[in-house]
């Protein structure tokens, strides 16, 4: 009896450490997944996104897409091919039903949808729970400077939905290759909406191509003459996805485009750059090369040698161009959690005897328990800040210069940085337009980003110029169009050098009207310099040297048009008055 009571003791203990053991685990995996919903979180603001919600806001208010280019003065009737149609209409929708908080919500939740299918796939997989979140962490600090509002988020969840289509289509590649068509017949009306959405769709048909020539390779190299049918079946596959790229407002106008303006990378925009030290993104990229890399090298599975090669083709581009990053955090979350799991089973001493299970002492459950929970709790706090505000910083962004313009109803034509220009649309419209903004050269013709990139980067910064421009010359951004008023970001020195220059003139042209410690906003001198004009801006109202205060707005931080409508009022009654 006593030998069966000892027995049965530690039977109860056994069961009491693998149920204390569970609630770790879940403990743990819920710490972990909040850990990883933060950095899909991010709240920095945009600078295209007020331009996204009014585009998509002028498409639902007029009925119909806009063909050429809206709100600008240097590109009046200029086609604009839009591959971000869809991703505007619903970025509009989901402005005013749900607001810009419920905006922010769904995408942390879109975010952890994408982290929820590469756990998935790794489960089936055989994957356990925690050494699987611990390595998407490292993915999701990688998406993280590409997850703000942006329709680059479509092309994140749509590729994540063609990468888990291609893990079930080719189960248990390269141990059984085997080809499971019904999860790859879907594909094209998965590039019917890219193409709609994001450009990015040109990432997922290279991505795809590319696997798809990688597995028809291996295939034909096993079986010969025999795989054929397959073979044609998974080219099929690929011709439809790229015919299914047609399937958009342009159609093969679309590509064409994309052939005559892709054909290199401005490098005027950043996130064209390649990543370098100085940059958030780059240590977390060494870090996901280097787990990739030992995780590849360390495993004790086979090795699919068409995900090696379309990772490497992949983690190449990102090193000239820092925005494909994102894909290759999203192709290591479906690639390589079977092999992080074997490069961590032979770190440990014994692989083949499974770890025992012990019941820890009172004091060290509970000490876990709390830790976990305060982890949870602090963690959980975090993400509802960042959830429920979206900062326009005064600092950044021109909100006091662009309240000043409301508030004296200054209009017309502005020539304004790129990265505030629609900002400046959402402010100003239809009252003003700008001469260039972040639709880049979906909508402007070259000649203008030329002019434009002169005026604020001058020879200080590399370009991509046409042949024919002639010599960079700043000035001309203050003729082309025949701009009105000139707001100007204090950042770009050379662009505040030319200003200042042509104030010193004998007879200027332009005429300091406001000026902050972030914008400063000019006037054309014979508008709002000369006191015959009738436009013309007294000393009295300019403020030359205000001093801003550090602080935030809530997006988006539109001026607010009360006093311009009281000014309007009065004025019409003084009008009526006289009549």
């Amino acid at each position: 009896m006593t030998a069966i009571a000892a027995q049965q003791e530690l039977l109860s203990l056994a069961d009491q450490a693998r149920h204390h053991y569970r609630l770790l685990k879940i403990g743990v995996v819920a710490l972990v997944a909040l850990a990883c919903a933060i950095p899909l979180s991010l709240n920095l603001v945009d600078p295209d996104l007020w331009g996204h919600v009014r585009y998509g806001q002028d498409w639902i208010a007029a009925g119909q897409m806009p063909r050429t280019a809206t709100h600008t003065y240097t590109a009046v009737g200029y086609p604009w091919v839009n591959h971000e149609n869809a991703a505007e209409l619903l970025m509009a929708a989901g402005y005013e039903q749900i607001g810009v908080y419920g905006m922010l919500a769904c995408k942390c939740a879109l975010g952890m949808s994408i982290m929820a299918a590469m756990a998935l796939a790794a489960w089936k997989k055989g994957v356990p729970a925690i050494p699987m979140w611990a390595l998407l962490l490292l993915i999701s600090t990688n998406l993280q400077a590409f997850f703000p509002l942006r329709p680059q988020l479509l092309s994140f969840a749509l590729c994540t939905v063609l990468l888990a289509s291609l893990d079930r289509g080719f189960p248990a590649w390269p141990e059984s290759r085997t080809v499971r068509f019904r999860w790859l017949w879907p594909l094209p009306l998965v590039f019917v909406a890219w193409v709609n959405s994001h450009g990015g769709f040109v990432a997922g048909l290279c991505i795809l191509g590319a696997v798809l020539l990688g597995r028809m390779i291996e295939l034909a190299l096993r079986d010969g003459r025999a795989a054929t049918p397959v073979l044609v079946r998974l080219a099929v596959v690929g011709l439809l996805c790229l015919a299914a790229t047609l399937v958009n407002p342009y159609g093969v106008g679309m590509h064409r485009w994309l052939w005559h303006s892709w054909g290199g990378a401005p490098p005027e925009i950043t996130e064209w750059a390649a990543p370098s030290p100085g940059m958030p993104v780059f240590w977390p990229f060494v870090a996901l090369l280097t787990v990739a890399g030992a995780c590849l090298v360390a495993t004790g599975r086979q090795r699919d040698w068409t995900q090696i090669v379309v990772l490497a083709l992949v983690a190449w581009q990102a090193s000239l161009h820092l925005r494909h990053i994102a894909f290759v955090a999203l192709l290591c979350g479906f690639w390589l959690p079977v092999h992080w799991r074997s490069m961590l089973l032979r770190l440990r001493p014994d692989r083949e005897r499974p770890l025992p299970i012990m019941l820890p002492a009172r004091w060290l459950r509970l000490a876990m328990a709390v830790a976990i929970l305060g982890g949870i709790v602090l963690q959980s706090e975090l993400l509802a800040r960042r959830l429920s505000s979206l900062p326009v910083l005064r600092s950044q962004y021109p909100v006091d210069a662009l309240q000043f313009m409301v508030d004296h109803g200054l209009e017309g034509k502005v020539a304004v940085a790129f990265n505030w220009a629609q900002y400046a649309i959402a402010a100003l419209a239809p009252e003003a337009t700008v001469g260039f903004d972040g639709r880049f050269d979906t909508c402007y013709p070259q000649e203008a980003i030329d002019v434009h990139f002169d005026f604020l980067l001058g020879d200080s910064w590399p370009r991509d110029r046409r042949p024919d421009a002639g010599p960079i010359d700043g000035r001309r951004v203050l003729q082309y169009g025949q701009p009105d008023l000139v707001l100007l970001q204090r950042s770009y020195k050379d662009a505040v050098k030319i200003l200042q220059e042509e104030a010193a003139r004998e007879r200027p042209q332009w005429t300091l009207l406001y000026r902050d410690s972030v914008a400063e906003l000019w006037g054309r001198q014979s508008k709002y310099g000369d006191p015959a004009s009738a436009d013309y801006f007294p000393e009295s109202q300019r403020v030359l040297n205000l001093r801003l205060l550090e602080a935030s707005f809530q997006w988006p931080a539109l001026p607010d048009r009360s006093l311009a409508q009281e000014r309007r009022s009065e004025a019409e009654s003084g009008r009526l008055s006289k009549l």
